[in-house]
């Protein structure tokens, strides 16, 4: 059975995610399931996955892991029980979507003095698909502000006909797609740009479309740490497209390029209105 959220959605906050391509949702998700992730993520960090351990920056007190869930108990429970769904579900029915499937797990960890910045992108074209019915909600376990590297947006842009080569902590050579365009650069021009941030507590996420602009700077705090986990879902008109520079599927994985995804690692979840 699936836990319901503290409340629903908002008329205005799915107004918001259109208009802007993301949304701060206060207070939506239970203590219990931050307490089982807050489990995992320690877990994580002691135990990560092999590619977790190639795209981490753990000399720089950085984590960073994804698909946790297919071998984690805590992070399939959160995923399979957790409102997390009925979420996403009203994000993507709000597209016009009829279905919902989970797309995959990815966490974050900032440790104190991190001093690592995740770099201004957008995250469609990191994944091997097109379609416009997705969204990620971004789940913090410890309170965000600007200086334990909350995340920026630039408001409206995943209006923007752009596709922007995807840009990693590591700045990784794999994922720099020379098709792409080079992202502008944000941080040279702020006073250009409609950009938003928000102070968080634990409960609290954000939702947003995967070609909206984002980023954040390193936790510059001594004390707090800055631990978060990402959920993705797609929708309707989503289909794989295999192709490089783009984060690699789990092995076994029954994707058929330009057919919509299916199979167990990318499991179905009702659209709840």
């Amino acid at each position: 059975m699936i836990d319901l959220p503290l409340r629903s959605l908002t008329s205005d906050e799915l107004e918001t995610f259109s208009t802007d391509g993301v949304v701060c949702a206060r207070q939506v998700m239970p203590q219990r399931w931050l307490d089982v992730v807050a489990r995992a993520v320690e877990h994580n960090i002691a135990e990560p996955t092999a590619i977790g351990e190639f795209i981490s920056m753990t000399d720089q007190g950085f984590l960073n892991d994804v698909f946790m869930w297919l071998a984690d108990a805590d992070y399939r429970s959160f995923i399979e029980e957790s409102p997390i769904s009925i979420l996403a579900g009203q994000v993507l029915a709000s597209l016009g979507s009829n279905s919902l499937r989970f797309f995959y797990d990815q966490t974050f960890v900032k440790e104190p003095g991190t001093l690592v910045p995740t770099p201004w992108h957008h995250d469609l074209t990191f994944w091997p698909l097109d379609g416009w019915q997705i969204c990620s909600i971004w789940m913090p376990l410890d309170p965000v502000t600007d200086a334990t590297s909350g995340l920026q947006y630039v408001k409206g842009s995943h209006r923007w006909p752009n596709r922007f080569k995807a840009i990693t902590p590591d700045y990784s050579e794999f994922m720099l797609n020379p098709d792409l365009e080079d992202v502008p650069d944000i941080e040279g021009a702020r006073d250009q740009y409609d950009l938003a941030s928000w102070d968080m507590d634990p409960g609290d996420v954000l939702i947003f479309h995967p070609l909206v602009l984002h980023g954040s700077g390193g936790n510059q705090s001594i004390d707090v740490r800055r631990r978060a986990l990402a959920t993705r879902w797609l929708g309707d008109d989503v289909v794989y497209q295999d192709r490089p520079h783009t984060l690699p599927m789990p092995p076994g994985n029954l994707l058929v390029d330009g057919e919509a995804f299916t199979g167990p690692h990318f499991p179905a979840f009702s659209v709840r209105r």
